[in-house]
């Protein structure tokens, strides 16, 4: 908050003035992320500038070919420094256990630092919009060049560089040009801000000091229904917890006068997996079904099943680079390949026209939601745990039981909570948004304040970092 009540204020004030507010924009968005690590700057920087250069090659080039060599440098090298970050410990972990040159490899290894590479916050989310902004250009010869402030302010914007939403250059430029505020973006960025506080300070961190955390570092020290439930829970947290984030991002985003992509619809009221994807993560979704499953293919060349069981098991594999993430990856892969054979099968045959989802009973879509809010927790499992050992135990534990931990009875209520509003939630903020709305303008600010106030005092000192930081 003292970082942003300044920035608000001197970032309306130069709204007007274009070029001042950009490079405004850039310098409070590179002090925020060099908090981090002044070193992390240069990465940005470079990131920024490698897509600023790539974009204008690519408008000035005439040869096709040329362009898609452009086009496949750029990618060659966000996909390098993805695996080198994300794959440096790894194989530093991997090589010290070879017996090769009696010890040399192994001291050399140690004296190198490859086992301190630490993955730079928010690399994949500014990588992925990078990206998108020279293939974009690449695919769409009318879109004009930015300017340098333009992309960096881009890449660098601070409310999605730690964990999106992951914005196109199309959504973002236009709205560097707004000059006035709207009532309904302070109004519901506050409601945003509060939305999110209430998920990630109190739902989430509740859930994951009570119950989750323990469970995955002693999966043998609880019984069954402590296990299953711990298992729920963690279902319930991640979502509490990134889409808290979100919507602590796009509140503050709104209120600097900025309307970010929506990155959840309630995914856990999804009848299958293809419409859970729709609705959960979704600017990550978009992305990877624009800019890697379509060229792979898609559903109009090749294999449209091996195409997205493809594109899923390198979305794993991005989050990390464990068997359990290829297991998580490739299992959602597979269910949206057997949703995709369903629908095909069902437009096909008329005998099956009754399972169109509009049509359904009431029984048929419990049981279809069941089912898909299941295969999404027990996949769950395999994201959270730290290998593929700990989810095993996980489920062990589920199966055999044997411990005596159990679990807090509150639990159960925060459970029940979230996913009733998965159907009610929206209409809920939406009135919540309205109420506020009619209120005076001191009002509001009280009432946020005493909201925002309690919500702090109901969480536990301090707060848990959030979950796709990691990514």
């Amino acid at each position: 908050m003292l970082f942003f009540l300044p920035v608000l204020c001197l970032g309306w004030i130069l709204r007007r003035r274009g070029a001042w507010f950009k490079w405004f924009l850039v310098l409070v968005s590179l002090f925020f992320y060099g908090q981090l690590g002044v070193n992390y700057l240069a990465l940005l920087l470079l990131v920024a500038a490698v897509n600023w250069g790539t974009v204008r090659l690519v408008a000035s080039s005439e040869r096709e070919a040329t362009r898609k060599w452009l086009v496949a440098g750029d990618v060659a090298l966000h996909v390098c420094l993805l695996a080198f970050y994300k794959y440096a410990e790894p194989l530093f972990l991997l090589l010290t256990e070879l017996p090769l040159g009696n010890g040399c490899l192994h001291q050399w290894l140690m004296e190198s630092g490859m086992g301190d590479v630490v993955l730079p916050a928010g690399l994949s989310f500014y990588s992925f919009m990078g990206l998108s902004l020279v293939i974009d250009h690449y695919r769409d010869r009318t879109l004009p060049p930015r300017s340098f402030p333009d992309v960096l302010a881009y890449v660098s914007f601070f409310p999605t560089i730690m964990a999106g939403p992951i914005m196109r250059g199309k959504q973002f430029f236009p709205q560097l040009q707004r000059t006035r505020a709207e009532a309904s973006d302070f109004n519901e960025g506050i409601c945003y801000i509060l939305s999110g506080l209430f998920k990630k300070v109190v739902l989430a961190t509740f859930l994951s000091r009570n119950l989750v955390d323990p469970l995955f570092e002693m999966p043998d020290s609880y019984s069954s229904t402590a296990a299953l439930v711990g298992i729920y829970a963690y279902t319930i947290q991640i979502l509490c917890d990134f889409s808290g984030y979100t919507d602590l991002a796009i509140g503050v985003a709104r209120l600097m006068g900025f309307r970010l992509p929506q990155n959840f619809e309630s995914p856990y009221r999804s009848l299958n997996l293809q419409e859970f994807w729709r609705r959960w993560h979704i600017t990550l979704s978009l992305w990877l079904r624009d800019y890697l499953y379509i060229p792979m293919g898609g559903s109009r060349r090749g294999n449209r099943y091996v195409n997205l069981i493809v594109t899923m098991v390198i979305g794993g594999l991005w989050h990390g680079s464990g068997l359990n993430f290829l297991i998580w990856g490739f299992f959602h892969g597979l269910g949206l390949a057997v949703v995709h054979a369903f629908h095909s099968l069902r437009d096909r045959m008329s005998l099956f026209s009754r399972f169109d989802g509009r049509g359904w009973s009431i029984t048929g879509k419990v049981l279809a939601w069941v089912l898909t809010f299941h295969s999404v927790a027990v996949l769950w499992v395999f994201f959270r745990a730290g290998t593929f050992d700990e989810a095993c135990g996980v489920f062990r534990s589920v199966v055999q039981g044997g411990g005596s931990g159990s679990f807090d009875l509150r639990i159960l209520l925060i459970i029940a909570l979230v996913l009733v509003m998965q159907w009610v939630g929206p209409a809920c903020f939406s009135r919540f948004a309205a109420l506020m709305a009619r209120l005076p303008w001191v009002v509001q600010a009280l009432v946020a304040g005493v909201l925002g106030g309690a919500i702090l005092a109901m969480g536990p000192e301090g707060m848990l970092p959030f979950i796709y930081f990691d990514f």
